[in-house]
């Protein structure tokens, strides 16, 4: 044996240039020599590494099991460790493959060689492949469709859970099976067909009918592509989609689309396609009629060659490019020199590959139009409304009477029904219906009705409807004459009001002056009696004291009903001159309070106010305010001794009114028993308290001379809720 090849450098240059790593470490890890190949690859010198313990390299999450497998490889001769990471000089890990030799007998040794490689780019590379076989069978088995192998000789051998699902077998129904076993024998050939030609290397996609489990058919679109390992097909794979509803569909477009055909054909206008070169793509026989020509001489022939006069319809062309262009659709007229000179009204709409035009050929309904224009001459000077009517009710003319009381123009009003255009929620239904009957049977209405005007003013129409009947019987036309009443029912609705208005005045004023009358005779003939009485007395008795006494009491009580007196007829000649302004109505609440609360005099209570802050009513505040301090006084005044006072105001807005309600939990009272006297003057209803039966009288007559109303409900010993109504708000 050559000598070199036994010296140490041999050795040594072995060790530097081996792929894999010899090093010795001891039973601590430890490293105890290092080969040279370590620094090519891992980029330490082998000096670095001696007396550092080889775990300190290892990445944390690969240390406890690498220590574990070292430790029960130290009884062992020989063992293999789990891959672990290797921390690089530069920072990076590398995944390692090492074995461990027990070399601790050794007398050169003493220790335990490992031989270890880097075998990062095997690992990366198996988790690529483990990454791509888990992306492969995550869109095979949760695909939506249905996905499926076919082997070459046509069977099924891997299928998802779709399958079953589409075809109603299980899996071991379907896998081991060949695929024409599910194929309808209508469909076996093409299927046969894209077989063959995808084991030739070709992908095809086809679509067939599938026969379910008891024999339930199923359309499938399905795309099947050639699997080709190093060059050879070895198998198919497939993508199967239910597409019955979409053939299901396709089959309902087809016969809407055949009806819409059959509608086309029948109806007595002219309807006609073009794509976008102006070529007839359809044209229905009432066209084809219309022009003098067969469909054959129409469909697919240029516009201009079938019907020269188009050439001429600038506005037709300019609004079909539009419609071309926006998508939408557009109605206009124009007038041609076809024949004796026609007027045709086109309305064209967008479609798949070009327009679809509607075409009627307006020029007696123009002329007819024209002739009414001219009779509307004579109809248009009066200012009685006039309107004219087509057979089925709808306007087609209006004089300018009708537009200055509607605000609405013939352009605005032509063909709509007056109903539609006039009415509005008060407008009366029943009287509609009468109307309508009316001129379904051709005869003549006369009648009140109300309708709206173009700014939503509500007015009243006195109405006559006249039928113009042809030749035979049946009405042709419709005159309508409309004379509006609107003011003269304001006024009436006015002088209505007033007479009421006054009949509730002098009903109130017969009450107060019934009331006053009373309570004035009473002091006064106690003080007539009195004066009798004192006159006769001699100033030494102990009686003149006492009738003297009695006598200024009653001077007294004479004395506050005149002064109730003043007040009343005050607030009554003060309502001409009242003022109203924005008030706040919390504001005005709390006000009230602060008044009424101090009379608790320290009792407990509950004050609960629903109102909005920024809240304002129109009205007067003071009126108000007054109204408000003897609601809440009344509430202190009568609530039960061993409860706490609970008074809550709720505030809510209604359309066009306001409602504000005052509950307490007081003693309450048995309405039943005077409801009507509840709010007249010196009425009392509670014994034992103070009083003269005046507060709820003003409150009453505060709230009228506001315009607005009061009512209460209330139950013994159940408390009292007092409804003030208001007719707006600021």
């Amino acid at each position: 044996m050559d000598k070199t090849l036994q010296s140490p450098k041999f050795y040594l240059f072995l060790l530097e240039n081996s792929n894999d790593l010899i090093s010795i470490i001891d039973e601590q890890g430890n490293y105890q020599f290092v080969g040279g190949s370590v620094k090519a690859i891992l980029g330490y010198s082998p000096e670095e590494m001696v007396g550092n313990c080889a775990f300190g390299y290892i990445h944390e999450e690969d240390r406890d099991a690498t220590a574990g497998a070292l430790n029960n490889a130290l009884g062992e001769k020989l063992a293999s460790l789990p891959y672990f990471r290797f921390r690089h000089k530069t920072g990076e890990w590398r995944w390692m493959d090492c074995t461990v030799s027990n070399m601790v007998d050794n007398p050169f040794i003493r220790g335990y060689v490992t031989n270890t490689r880097d075998i990062t780019e095997k690992v990366e590379e198996e988790r690529r492949k483990l990454r791509a076989q888990a992306h492969y069978e995550s869109m095979f088995y949760n695909h939506p469709d249905a996905v499926f192998e076919l082997h070459s000789d046509g069977c099924f051998t891997k299928v998802n859970s779709s399958v079953s699902q589409v075809l109603g077998y299980e899996d071991s129904q379907i896998l081991g099976v060949h695929f024409s076993r599910f194929v309808h024998e209508q469909y076996l050939p093409l299927a046969m067909e894209a077989f063959v030609s995808t084991m030739q290397g070709n992908s095809r996609y086809l679509e067939l009918q599938a026969v379910r489990q008891g024999e339930e058919k199923v359309y499938l679109g399905i795309t099947i592509m050639p699997v080709i390992v190093e060059g050879e097909i070895v198998s198919i794979q497939g993508i199967a989609k239910d597409i019955t509803l979409q053939r299901k569909l396709e089959e309902v477009e087809r016969e809407q689309a055949e009806q819409l055909r059959n509608i086309m054909e029948s109806v007595p206008e002219s309807f006609f396609s073009l794509d976008q070169s102006w070529h007839f793509t359809y044209a229905n026989a009432h066209y084809a009629s219309y022009i003098g020509k067969s469909r054959q001489e129409i469909v697919g022939k240029c516009i201009k060659e079938v019907f020269p006069a188009a050439a001429d319809l600038s506005t037709f062309y300019s609004e079909c490019v539009k419609v071309l262009q926006t998508g939408l659709p557009s109605s206009f007229e124009e007038l041609i020199y076809y024949g004796d000179g026609r007027r045709l009204s086109f309305q064209v709409f967008p479609s798949r590959n070009g327009v679809s035009v509607n075409l009627v050929d307006v020029t007696e309904k123009a002329a007819e139009k024209n002739r009414l224009e001219k009779l509307a001459l004579v109809a248009s000077k009066t200012t009685t409304g006039v309107v004219m009517l087509d057979r089925f009710g709808r306007i087609e003319w209006v004089n300018s009477a009708f537009e200055e009381t509607t605000g609405y123009g013939l352009q605005e009003a032509y063909w709509q029904y007056p109903g539609d255009l006039l009415g509005g929620e008060e407008a009366e239904g029943l009287v509609q219906s009468k109307i309508r009957k009316k001129m379904a049977k051709g005869k003549p209405f006369k009648g009140e009705v109300v309708n709206y005007s173009k700014n939503g003013q509500q007015k009243r129409f006195k109405l006559e409807i006249i039928p113009v009947l042809g030749e035979d019987g049946q009405p042709v036309k419709y005159i309508s004459i409309r004379y509006d009443v609107t003011e003269i029912r304001q006024k009436e609705d006015q002088l209505l009001k007033i007479t009421r208005d006054l009949s509730e005045q002098i009903r109130n004023l017969q009450q107060f002056s019934y009331m006053v009358s009373h309570n004035l005779r009473a002091p006064a003939a106690n003080i007539q009696g009195l004066v009798a009485l004192i006159g006769a007395l001699s100033k030494d008795t102990p009686f003149f004291d006492e009738a003297v006494s009695k006598l200024a009491l009653a001077a007294g009580n004479l004395d506050v009903v005149i002064r109730d007196m003043n007040h009343i007829l005050s607030i009554r000649e003060r309502s001409s001159l009242l003022k109203t302004e924005a008030v706040n109505v919390l504001e005005v609440c709390e006000e009230a309070l602060s008044c009424v609360l101090p009379r608790l005099k320290g009792g407990g209570h509950t004050i609960s106010l629903n109102i909005n802050k920024n809240f304002t009513l129109s009205s007067n505040r003071v009126y108000l305010l007054e109204s408000l301090k003897q609601l809440f006084s009344n509430a202190v005044k009568f609530r039960q001794a061993d409860k706490e006072l609970m008074l809550e105001v709720n505030l809510i807005q209604m359309k066009g009114k306001t409602e504000l309600t005052i509950r307490d939990n007081g003693i309450g009272m048995d309405i039943s028993l005077g409801n009507k006297d509840i709010f007249q003057l010196y009425k009392r209803f509670h014994q034992g308290y103070e009083g003269r039966g005046v507060g709820l009288f003003l409150v009453r007559t505060y709230l009228e001379e506001l315009g607005a109303t009061i009512r209460v409900e209330s139950a013994p010993a159940q408390g009292t809720t007092f409804t003030l109504k208001f007719k707006c708000h600021a």
